[in-house]
């Protein structure tokens, strides 16, 4: 997102914008662009965050691993590429929280559509259940900037999950990103359909427009601190410049012009952390952390909400090809390699995903989900209270989350789950540590969790990692979703 908003206020030439990144420009290494490389060779390593989890109460004290794009890009540089869109009455709740039509499906839309231009499936993808809608996508070249579409090698083992979905009633869906994605569908990809590579911010944002002399990118430099002027009273303070080290382990200051702005976009995790860093958070954990308060804000870094996967692995028979023959086989590896720089296809130019959105109806019969529902309506202040942290003003939020929450619950609109099938194993088990097979994988995300945590610096350090605590399974509605699927 911060490479998106860099990109539109540098389209004013009378702006000068600068970006500020942690990692490097990665758009040159073969895991990046290739789709079917997604999560090799330095993708989840080198150009990764990898933030750690406190240990997880309600997961029998387990640390997990939180992955976020450590590069220019984000995480779009080290995620699936898949590109659907929610439940209308999901983005509708944004605008009812904020009081603000303008965070809407309708006023979102136009929006949607400006940021892509869409590749329509051609006759081979819509064979293996490629399908759109014209009129929820964006094909203007000169507005848009992320490619969306399909890729050129599909599974056979998605084809059969679509099919089981639908006769488990799941409709078939005409787009997953036309906003009602209650469905089973094959998902749009962030993909090039030209060349058939991964479009990531870097690619939609940056690389075509590097030369703009008023835009310029500063790789592996990081942030310390925004640098405040004080007006006088607390509330009144303006950020004059950003402090950061930069690629030679320098100390570097940049200072903002007359008129000029800061903007933090640094994700879920590292934005909180630059605004602690700058005194700008609960005071006691700021002072705990050995930084001065300038201005006590207690919900930075609260309310943090995180998807969470489970997965179930399954040996297949010996009909069904899968991902797995790339590791067990090398020369076949190296083979299909070749072909995707030959011509685009084959293994590695596989991306897409057959997608299930589920609703409570599939996951639930109607007495037993209106029980569950009634129980946590009745616990409305006791979980609003126990996962805001001490914070009153941030329980009355959380309380008005869960409550629109359990509402679009009840009328089937808040749609908990995205499952898909996997035609690989899936999982923390190494190569090297389960048998030497090939598998299926049905993956199964809670997206829309009730669950609240929080992220909070623990040092003045920049360069030490932040205490991440998602809370995961806090709210028993989301432990009942998740087994449920």
């Amino acid at each position: 997102s911060g490479l998106t908003v860099a990109n539109r206020l540098s389209e004013d030439r009378d702006k000068q914008v600068l970006v500020i990144e942690a990692g490097p420009n990665a758009e040159n290494l073969q895991e990046v662009f290739v789709p079917g490389l997604i999560g090799a060779g330095q993708a989840l390593t080198t150009l990764n965050w990898a933030y750690t989890t406190v240990p997880q109460t309600h997961l029998n004290g387990r640390v997990l691993t939180i992955n976020a794009g450590k590069t220019l890009g984000g995480s779009t540089v080290i995620n699936s590429m898949i590109f659907p869109r929610a439940e209308k009455a999901q983005y509708d709740a944004w605008g009812i929280l904020n009081n603000d039509s303008s965070w809407s499906w309708n006023a979102l839309l136009p929006y949607f559509k400006k940021s892509e231009i869409f590749t329509p499936p051609n006759k081979f993808q819509q064979a293996n259940g490629a399908r759109f809608e014209r009129d929820v996508h964006g094909f203007n070249e000169e507005q848009g900037r992320v490619k969306v579409g399909f890729p050129n090698f599909f599974f056979q083992q998605w084809s059969l999950w679509r099919q089981t979905a639908m006769r488990l009633g799941f409709p078939a869906s005409p787009d997953l990103g036309n906003g009602s994605p209650h469905a089973v569908g094959v998902a749009p990809a962030s993909i090039d359909p030209a060349n058939n590579t991964r479009c990531s911010a870097a690619c939609a944002y940056y690389t075509d427009f590097a030369d703009r002399p008023n835009f310029t990118v500063l790789t592996n430099a990081t942030v310390i601190r925004i640098i405040w002027t004080e007006q006088g009273r607390e509330s009144e303070i303006t950020a004059s410049a950003v402090e950061y080290i930069d690629a030679n382990n320098e100390t570097q200051v940049v200072n903002v012009s007359h008129g000029g702005e800061v903007i933090v976009s640094a994700g879920t995790i590292g934005t909180p952390k630059i605004l602690e860093l700058s005194g700008v958070g609960n005071s006691s954990i700021l002072q705990a952390a050995g930084v001065k308060p300038i201005l006590n804000i207690p919900s930075v870094g609260e309310n943090f909400a995180d998807h969470v996967n489970s997965w179930v692995n399954a040996f297949t028979n010996r009909y069904f090809i899968t991902n797995d023959l790339l590791l067990l086989h090398p020369t076949f590896a190296e083979q299909q390699l070749n072909l995707w720089f030959e011509n685009r296809t084959g293994f590695y130019s596989s991306v897409s995903r057959s997608l299930d959105i589920a609703a409570p109806s599939d996951i639930f019969n109607k007495s037993e989900f209106n029980h569950i529902l009634e129980e946590s309506e009745e616990k409305l202040d006791y979980f609003a209270t126990l996962l805001s942290n001490g914070n009153p003003l941030l329980a009355r939020g959380i309380q008005a989350q869960h409550r629109l929450a359990l509402d679009l619950y009840r009328s089937n609109k808040n749609l908990p789950l995205e499952m898909s099938l996997r035609p690989s194993f899936f999982g923390n088990t190494s190569f090297e540590d389960r048998p030497a097979r090939t598998y299926n994988t049905i993956v199964s995300a809670l997206y829309a969790p009730l669950s609240r945590g929080r992220t909070h610096i623990s040092s003045s350090d920049p360069f030490v990692p932040p205490m991440v605590d998602p809370a995961y399974w806090t709210h028993p509605l989301d432990v009942a979703f998740h087994v449920a699927g």
